[in-house]
Formats: structure tokens, sequence, C-alpha cells
């Protein structure tokens, strides 16, 4: 076997642990504090391409391409002070010269005496991981352009079919392709994530990008904890949020300079449920007018969190401006 053997150790203990390293699918090899290899086994052989009797005396640093020479230096530092590393990901280099990505774990070996004399190093291969990962990347890109591409012609088509003169007309299509476009970028969110939620911070962003600032001045504040929704909360969130924002230029806040808007959210918790109540509150300076976010709108943002348990919503309109709160229970 390619395991270092102390003498004083129980043998019988000794044997059923090295058979467990030897059999191990993952790499696991040793060094000492000069960056020596010490140990081999099964799984280094299968990953690396060396045999134990060919890696063993040989410096650690032949796995690890030019490029990234430097990281070596950097974990011996850190295993000389006793630091652990865990699950750092990078690449190595194979003995047919070509490269794997891993994911490496570094602890400090000790003597008796407490004295840090090696590290043991345990690598697993993460190159299917990566490559489903790069592949995600390049169909969540094809899928954004294709989306874009897709808002175009819609807008095009709809521009150019409508009739002329037809103020209402207009008007309908200046208020529905801002909606369909909030709609389409909440729906790359979701895509991005492999449990078809959304984290609302993202959403609430990229649906009030186009109203957040005017000029120099943040016309909107988000702020909130962590907290993920359904891909169908999003979107009737994401038009929520549109609409909001929309009655607040023609009505509210967003109609003067001086006017502001907070987004905020508290996240409590309580055994496997959290309640999530989240505020849309206007600062609106002199008179409001109580004409906004009727019909479309009204419904809109009644029905944003009807999908979630417990889901209702609330719009008054106060002294200072519009208030809208929004609360659901999360399992």
């Amino acid at each position: 076997m390619s395991y270092l053997h102390h003498a004083g150790e129980d043998d019988d203990y000794r044997q059923h642990l090295a058979s467990i390293v030897e059999n191990s699918d993952d790499a696991i090899i040793s060094k000492d504090v000069n960056g020596v290899i010490t140990s081999w086994n099964r799984g280094a052989q299968m990953l690396y391409g060396y045999t134990a009797a060919e890696a063993i005396g040989q410096p650690v640093t032949m796995l690890i391409p030019e490029d990234r020479l430097d990281e070596e230096p950097d974990i011996l530092a850190k295993i000389r002070r006793g630091d652990r590393i865990d699950h750092y990901e990078t690449v190595r280099r194979r003995k047919d010269g070509t490269e794997v990505h891993i994911s490496l774990t570094v602890s400090p070996i000790k003597n008796a005496q407490g004295a840090v004399v090696g590290a043991s190093k345990i690598a697993r291969d993460i190159s299917e991981r990566r490559r489903a990962e790069e592949l995600d990347a390049i169909v969540h890109g094809e899928m954004q352009h294709r989306v874009k591409n897709l808002l175009m012609v819609i807008e095009g088509l709809a521009r150019s079919s409508r009739p002329r003169n037809e103020p209402a007309v207009d008007g309908f299509l200046d208020a529905f392709l801002p909606r369909l476009q909030a709609l389409l970028s909440v729906g790359e969110i979701v895509l991005e994530s492999s449990g078809r939620r959304a984290n609302l911070q993202r959403v609430a962003a990229v649906a009030l990008a186009p109203f957040i600032v005017s000029g120099t001045t943040r016309r909107i504040v988000i702020e909130g904890p962590a907290v993920d929704v359904t891909e169908s909360t999003a979107g009737a969130l994401a038009l929520a949020f549109h609409e909001l924002a929309t009655n607040a230029i023609k009505y509210g806040a967003l109609k003067t300079e001086k006017g502001s808007i907070s987004l905020t959210w508290t996240r409590q918790t309580a055994g496997s449920e959290s309640r999530v109540v989240m505020e849309w509150k206007e600062n609106t300076p002199g008179p409001i007018a109580k004409s906004g976010a009727r019909g479309f709108g009204s419904r809109v943002i009644g029905a944003a969190v009807s999908g979630e348990r417990e889901g209702r919503s609330e719009l008054v309109f106060e002294e200072d401006g519009l208030r809208c709160r929004f609360e659901f229970l999360q399992t």
C-alpha cells in the first residue's frame, strides 16, 4: 500500500483506516511541510494518472498548472499555521497534461507534540458539475438573447400594426409593453434557479429598474432580508411593483422631484414558518390624487401574493402618500 506506516500504532486499527483511504474514490494524498508528497491512494492514481511509486517523493507542484503555482505557497502557509482549507475549487494537471477541475480540502497533520508536520489533501473531481454549469450558462445566455429579441419583435409588430391617430391604442401599447418587459425580466431570474424560485430583492430591483433613479437622485429605496418566492408570485409581484411605480409617476411620489418611495420587508420566523410583511410607502410632498391604482392596477396589486399561504394585500391612501402592504406565510 502507498500510505505511511508509523510504529507504535495498533496495526489492526491502522489497517482498517488505511483500507478506507486506499479504496476511496476521492484522491487522498499527504505531503510534508515542504510540499513533498508522502502518500498516494488509488483515488489519486485514478484522478491524476500517476502511480504511487511515481508520485511519492515528488513535489506536489507537479500537479499544479503553471498559472496556478502561486496557490501552493498560500496553502502551505495556512497549513503551517494549523488552518484547514475546505472545498477550495481549483484546477490541477494530470500526468497526460490535461487539466481537471477539483474541489480540494486540506487539513494539517500534527505529531504527538501538536506540531504541524504535514498536510492531508482530499480532492474530488468536479469536472462534470462544472461542465453542467457552463452548459446552463450557455443555455441561459441564449434564452436571455432570444427573450430580448422576442420582445423587440413583439414591440415592432405591435407598433407597426396599430391604427394611426388612435390615442387609445397608443396608450394601451405604452402600458402593455412595459408590463410585458417586467414579466420577462423576472422570468430570467427564475430560470437561474434550479428550484424555480426567485430572490425577492432581485425581483424588486429588476421590476423597478426604470424608475429607481431620476437624474442623480435615487427615488426608490429597496431593503429587506433574503426571501425567495415562487415563480408565480415573482411574476405577480413584478407586475404589482410596476403598476405602483407607474401610478407614482402619474399621481404620487414620483410626480415631483422631491418625492420618494421605500419598499421594505421583514421576515418573522416562528418554528418552521415565516411571515413575510412587505410595505410600499410613498412620501409625496403636497396633496395626493386618489385616482391611482385603479382598474387593472388595483386587480394586479390585490392578487400579487394571493398564491401564497394567507396572502393578502392592502392599499391605503394616507396624508403623505400611498401605502401598500403585502403579507404572506412561507413554510
